[in-house]
């Protein structure tokens, strides 16, 4: 396992963000309860090789990056977290990404998805996390593996992941289509698309949905 400790948090304190000590809890799902010994997180897409990884599998690829900020659109932080997990960008080298690939598609078990541009989920600290603070994922923080983009306000970063696509024509995933932003850059506060007349205003959610504000 490598440790890096890459200088700085994730960029100069954002406009727009409270610092604060404990994560809120947000999912569209609810919270799922996954089996960590049947679970397993597929690669596919524009790839030469699909992949189908476990926990297991993830752990043995695993490194820790440190002093990674994490920010919600909806206007908190939490400074300086310690993650453990997997560089999606040396995912994408063993399954052999595709050049034609542009987008990210992460989807988790309970139906909801996002999409990412590929060159920030290719960065050196956008991960497949299994753990924070030196201690595995909380359910309620996405167990057994989260995405982790810290450059990305947080609803790009899907909890409770079944599959990563690599895609080369953008789609919407779920808080896209109600006109959050494409790329969701902290620093350029891109919460929000360009208003389109043809993006519903509201959409039906789950019955055990939780505290459905995006992260």
């Amino acid at each position: 396992m490598g440790i890096y400790y890459l200088k700085g948090s994730s960029l100069s304190w954002p406009r727009g963000q409270k610092p604060i000590s404990n994560y809120v809890i947000y999912g569209i799902e609810g919270l799922l309860s996954i089996d960590p010994k049947t679970w397993s997180l597929r690669i596919s897409g524009l790839v030469a090789r699909e992949l189908n990884l476990s926990l297991e599998d993830l752990m043995s690829r695993s490194i820790e990056i440190h002093d990674r900020d994490f920010h919600c659109v909806t206007g908190w932080s939490i400074k300086g977290n310690m993650w453990l997990g997997v560089r999606i960008r040396d995912l994408a080298e063993e399954a052999g990404l595709s050049s034609r690939a542009k987008w990210l598609l992460a989807s988790s078990l309970g139906g909801y998805s996002t999409v990412i541009p590929l060159d920030e989920a290719l960065r050196e600290d956008s991960i497949i996390a299994i753990g924070l603070n030196s201690k595995p994922l909380t359910r309620e923080n996405g167990y057994p593996a989260r995405i982790i983009i810290p450059r990305l306000y947080g609803w790009k970063s899907a909890k409770w992941l079944k599959e990563l696509v690599f895609l080369e024509e953008y789609v919407d995933g779920y808080w896209e289509a109600l006109a959050y932003h494409e790329r969701g850059l902290v620093e350029a506060e891109e919460r929000f698309k360009i208003r389109n007349p043809r993006i519903a205003e509201k959409k039906e959610l789950p019955e055990n949905s939780t505290l459905i504000k995006p992260e």
